[in-house]
């Protein structure tokens, strides 16, 4: 583990400082680090020390910050340095928490002053946090507010987080039990080979890229802070949710894919119940949906939107300039007929996939 302690003089005269990791932790700064999650409000599996030994496997360069007061973790950042690039977190996944006995306004400076001595030669800055955290980031970054999340409070218990579905969600649900859908735990090598054959042909359907199956089969292992839920119909796995999760913290759904022909039995509507009430039964605190679509919508909750803060320092700001553009695409594309919009979604994705398999995935 490689690890960069700065120190930093604030207005306020306290000893504070951040440390830069780039490996996972061992002895007192894992468990300052623990300590700070343990105390946080929205403690995530990707802003846990487990966070390096999942990304090492994609290719990047993982490192998290901490700012620490003493020998006390205040608050952690996560993320990625890759071609050029420095990015923390995602729209629908900010890697971030504090804990709640921090000092947030000084603990943001450690975190971001600890990102900027990162990125080092990189051009391009991006920072996903959740919007209400937004006074506290300067105006050096530039903002792109995003849709959001789903966020449910898994302390309301899973029959009171059942009756605030969308009327049309419990009836998808109790149809596919009445048409036989069963949904568990994946168990074993073999079901997790089943879900990976339903992923591949989720991917091709999407000209997405495709996992290898033995990195697959490593990332699904870690059941501490993942589990594979299957749906099954007269006993073959016809979709299937992960879930990433932090140890009586947030749960996260990280990925869910089903077989095209199996939709109409509803699988994925009680993949995601059963996911619940899991989860209430885990003693989770809170359970991110990973988007805010309206089939996300329609399990209630709350839409908790993301920020999007950017630094661009290439030449020209030529990261700007490209968002400029892509912002009038958006513009017009209520205009464009639906059939050129998909064209062009599935072109989009049959270059990246080329593109992986020419250079390697990244995360």
């Amino acid at each position: 583990m490689n690890r960069s302690p700065a120190s930093s003089a604030m207005p306020n005269g306290l000893d504070t400082s951040f440390q830069i990791l780039h490996g996972h932790p061992a002895g007192p700064i894992e468990t300052a680090w623990r300590a700070c999650l343990s105390e946080s409000d929205f403690p995530t599996h990707y802003a846990a020390p487990e966070y390096f030994r999942e990304t090492i496997h994609y290719g990047t360069n993982p490192f998290a910050i901490l700012s620490t007061l003493g020998e006390r973790v205040t608050a952690v950042m996560t993320g990625i340095h890759h071609s050029g690039r420095v990015q923390s977190g995602m729209a629908n996944r900010p890697q971030i928490a504090f804990s709640r006995h921090a000092d947030r306004p000084l603990a943001m400076s450690n975190v971001i002053a600890g990102l900027l001595q990162e990125t080092g030669p990189a051009k391009l800055v991006d920072l996903f946090l959740w919007s209400d955290m937004a006074e506290l980031v300067d105006a050096r970054f530039r903002q792109r507010q995003n849709r959001g999340v789903v966020i449910l409070d898994l302390s309301a218990g899973p029959d009171a987080l059942f009756r605030k579905f969308s009327q049309t969600r419990r009836n998808d649900i109790r149809r596919a039990i009445k048409c036989g859908v069963s949904v568990d735990l994946a168990n074993s090598r073999d079901d997790v080979y089943a879900y990976y054959a339903v992923c591949v042909d989720w991917a091709r359907r999407r000209f997405l890229p495709i996992t290898e199956e033995e990195q697959f089969q490593r990332i699904l292992a870690a059941r501490t802070n993942r589990q594979l839920f299957l749906a099954r119909h007269n006993g073959e796995v016809i979709a299937g949710l992960v879930l990433r999760f932090f140890p009586g913290g947030v749960v996260e759904l990280a990925g869910n894919s089903s077989l095209q022909g199996a939709l109409p039995l509803k699988p994925n509507d009680l993949l995601h119940w059963r996911a619940i009430e899991w989860a209430c039964a885990e003693g989770l605190s809170k359970c991110s949906l990973g988007g805010h679509s309206l089939f996300l919508r329609k399990f209630g909750g709350k839409v908790v939107p993301t920020t999007r803060y950017r630094l661009d320092l290439s030449l020209f700001r030529r990261h700007i300039i490209r968002d400029w553009m892509a912002e009038r695409v958006g513009e017009i594309r209520p205009f464009v007929p639906p059939r050129m919009v998909d064209l062009g979604r599935s072109l989009r994705g049959h270059i990246n996939n080329l593109r992986s398999h020419a250079g390697g995935r990244s995360a």
